[in-house]
């Protein structure tokens, strides 16, 4: 073999090694840009897709039910109420009467301390339900629209009708007490202002022909307590009967001659105070 040729061989072969060494060295950028641009896509992409919109972000408006408040709200207060008449001497249901009355009053408020003296207990004691006291026979009337749960006898030897929204017995009883004849039974659906039943002999101080009825609204608990009921009306009676309250206790203030009988600074018209009562 020829000089020569050895020679050509040994500078093919370091001229080759030396672009194997260069391409090896060579690391192309263009692919890299390219495979960063894509994650980075990705990236993006998958970010956006985690992020919820403004809209998803956005609460749904959900019904909320405030078990802390009665769920009916009162169409009616068990007996008719109207401004005073000075030629019938009636207010609605209420007979004005010259009469002795054990507490000055034919309406006790929700709240309305009941003395010692004429307690069961000998100790003062908060009215827990509003106090009518007009003719025997006056008509008594449902609270709200619902269903009876219970017609008991009382202690006094009339019944109570309690409606609930549905006719089982939930935290919150609408109650009108101390009814005689009652129209009603456990079951039926009663609509707000139809008669359950009439006015109780019970007297709660009331003179002879005139007899006693109370109206509340008792949520159930250890012990159970009552809550203003004034405070619950629905706005379709709401205003007309708060007005129609206070005529009432002017009129009565007027025709006895006591202007201290009824508080002008109540919190709600009828209630003495929106505190909740035992009992």
């Amino acid at each position: 073999m020829s000089k020569i040729y050895v020679i050509g061989v040994l500078i093919l072969g370091v001229v080759g090694g030396f672009l194997l060494l260069k391409e090896r060295e060579y690391v192309p950028t263009l692919p890299n840009v390219e495979k960063k641009s894509e994650s980075f896509e990705v990236a993006e992409i998958k970010k956006k897709e985690e992020t919820p919109s403004v809209k998803e972000q956005s609460p749904k408006s959900e019904s909320v039910v405030n078990t802390n408040t009665p769920p009916i709200l009162l169409k009616n207060i068990g007996i008719n109420l109207d401004d005073y008449n000075p030629a019938t001497q009636r207010a609605g249901d209420f007979q004005f009467t010259k009469a002795r009355l054990t507490f000055g009053r034919l309406f006790m408020p929700y709240g309305f301390v009941i003395p010692g003296s004429t307690s069961s207990t000998g100790r003062d004691k908060a009215n827990p339900q509003p106090t009518f006291i007009v003719p025997l026979g006056t008509p008594v009337r449902s609270l709200v629209d619902g269903i009876v749960v219970s017609t008991p006898t009382l202690w006094s030897g009339d019944v109570s009708i309690q409606v609930t929204a549905n006719g089982k017995l939930e935290k919150w009883v609408y109650e009108t007490e101390h009814v005689m004849n009652p129209r009603v039974k456990a079951g039926d659906r009663v609509t707000a202002g139809q008669i359950v039943g009439e006015v109780s002999n019970f007297d709660k101080g009331a003179p002879d022909g005139y007899g006693a009825v109370e109206i509340g609204i008792v949520k159930g608990g250890n012990p159970p307590e009552h809550v203003c009921p004034f405070a619950y009306l629905d706005p379709s009676i709401k205003e007309e009967t708060l007005k129609k309250i206070s005529s009432l206790y002017s009129a009565w203030e007027s025709y006895v001659g006591n202007t201290s009988l009824y508080s002008e600074s109540e919190p709600v018209v009828g209630c003495i105070t929106l505190d909740a009562i035992e009992g």
